[in-house]
């Protein structure tokens, strides 16, 4: 079973006076790139949120954003500095009474003084956040691999639909081969014969020739090796277990290389149309495994 790497989760979680909201999106990387980005007063949190993604997917690009908020009113909203409100309002009288007649200062000008608000600096109740900030990243975690399971799924049919008509048109070469070694065996007779001014050829010295050239132009090791790869993409995609999408990308690799040797190696038109065929179908293999985990 294969995952693709791109996926999208989010979760909310209430408990021990704090609201944790985690919202996570996964995206293609050869690698596993893990970044959390959250309030510097609870990056105590980073590593469990590290090794809960780590716990879980094995690749891609990991952005996590984990916001913490406390439930009690008194923890975010800013407070009055009541000192420092009576020292304002005190410069305040001063100025009313050296300017005289003015109006006599009001509380609502003294509300707009924003020195006078602070926000109160509580500690951070470790034990309590613990539990949602996990339970709320692992929701989050669920909801990523649900949409990875449901896209590599969709992935997994359309590598195996390729695969398919890739086996087509190599059995249309494998089938194409012994034609091939006939036809190089007239060519090359007919060919002595009329250098030869018609005489009939020593038979075993055109059969040594004959083998020289077969040897140089066998395709029978690369459709045995191309097979054997694709034998082997097959299994990793039908199989229960998780798909590595390393893996994977080094077999179309090879896919690649042994399509390209066949093509290089005969000039039979239809070998060399399947080869054309295959290799449109490598290409597009070749982008789809980018996205595999």
């Amino acid at each position: 079973m294969i995952n693709s790497m791109t996926g999208f989760g989010r979760s909310r979680k209430e408990a021990g006076g704090y609201a944790v909201s985690v919202e996570i999106r996964a995206l293609n990387a050869k690698q596993l790139d893990i970044s959390v980005r959250m309030s510097k007063n609870f990056i105590e949190f980073e590593d469990l949120c590290r090794k809960l993604i780590a716990d879980k997917i094995r690749r891609g690009r990991i952005d996590a954003f984990v916001q913490i908020d406390s439930a009690d009113i008194r923890r975010k909203t800013p407070a009055i500095n009541r000192e420092l409100a009576r020292y304002y309002w005190g410069q305040l009288e001063e100025i009313y009474r050296e300017l005289e007649p003015s109006r006599s200062p009001s509380v609502d000008q003294l509300l707009r003084v924003p020195h006078i608000y602070e926000t109160p600096e509580t500690a951070v109740d470790s034990e309590a956040l613990k539990g949602p900030v996990a339970s709320a990243m692992t929701e989050a975690l669920d909801q990523v691999l649900g949409m990875r399971r449901i896209e590599g799924r969709a992935l997994a049919d359309d590598f195996l639909a390729r695969l398919s008509a890739l086996q087509a048109d190599l059995a249309v070469v494998a089938d194409r081969r012994e034609v091939v070694v006939e036809e190089y065996r007239t060519r090359l007779g007919e060919r002595v014969k009329l250098l030869l001014g018609g005489a009939e050829p020593d038979e075993n010295r055109l059969l040594q020739e004959i083998a020289f050239m077969i040897d140089r132009a066998d395709i029978n090791e690369e459709i045995v090796r191309l097979g054997s790869h694709i034998k082997q993409v097959r299994s990793i995609l039908e199989s229960g277990g998780p798909g590595d999408g390393r893996r994977l990308d080094f077999l179309i690799q090879e896919f690649h290389r042994e399509a390209s040797t066949i093509g290089s190696k005969t000039a039979d038109m239809e070998i060399v149309q399947a080869v054309v065929r295959m290799k449109t179908e490598i290409g597009k293999l070749k982008e789809q495994v980018q996205n595999i985990e």
